[in-house]
């Protein structure tokens, strides 16, 4: 297995390509989104602080007590680390609560330091958050494209974009890249070392 979703109980997003995804965690509220939308999970984890509701016998459970120090969302990204995925599709994780929005951002950063990529989905967002050196974008109609680093990212290469640049460093102090735009099908982005932050939004 290579790619896992996590479905958060954060402010709903519609879920697409979930059906890419060899393995579905639902995190507590994040059960209900599935339910909703038709999706078996094939685990559940939670401190049930948002979701009371009825749970499928043949449904795996992990409950966590709710004075820990993870997160819901942290303890299935350290879950998809032991089993060795190698990328996670990330649902529901945006709006809402800020504290929360922003701890979604740090697990994803974690999955990076454990080298997997992380893509997170949104109703006008679409972002990568990965430590590759060599990553190809590919142009979304009416979307710009956004790099921005979460800690320091060296000899930043840009390809195909309307501002290309050739080794530039970026550093999450200072949002250097902000509002790109496609002048070509696929956009390169080359670096080393460092996990990126990469923003495809609606325009």
């Amino acid at each position: 297995m290579n790619r896992c979703a996590i479905i958060t109980g954060g402010e709903y997003a519609p879920i697409v390509k979930i059906e890419e995804c060899d393995f579905i965690i639902a995190c507590d509220k994040g059960y209900k989104y599935c339910k909703e939308n038709n999706i078996r999970a094939d685990l559940l984890i939670g401190d049930f602080d948002s979701y009371d509701g009825e749970i499928p016998d043949d449904l795996e459970v992990i409950r966590l007590p709710v004075m820990k120090d993870d997160t819901d969302t942290m303890y299935a990204y350290r879950y998809a680390v032991e089993k060795g995925f190698k990328e996670i599709y990330l649902y529901c994780a945006l709006g809402g609560r800020f504290d929360l929005l922003l701890a979604n951002l740090q697990c994803a950063i974690y999955g990076a330091h454990n080298n997997i990529s992380t893509y997170i989905y949104s109703s006008e967002d679409e972002i990568l958050i990965t430590n590759d050196d060599h990553v190809v974008i590919h142009k979304k109609e009416g979307y710009s494209l956004s790099l921005l680093a979460a800690d320091i990212c060296k000899d930043v290469k840009i390809t195909g974009a309307l501002y290309e640049t050739d080794n530039i460093d970026l550093t999450n102090s200072f949002p250097l890249g902000v509002s790109n735009e496609f002048v070509k099908d696929e956009v390169i982005i080359e670096k080393k070392n460092g996990v990126i932050i990469i923003v495809q939004s609606l325009l």
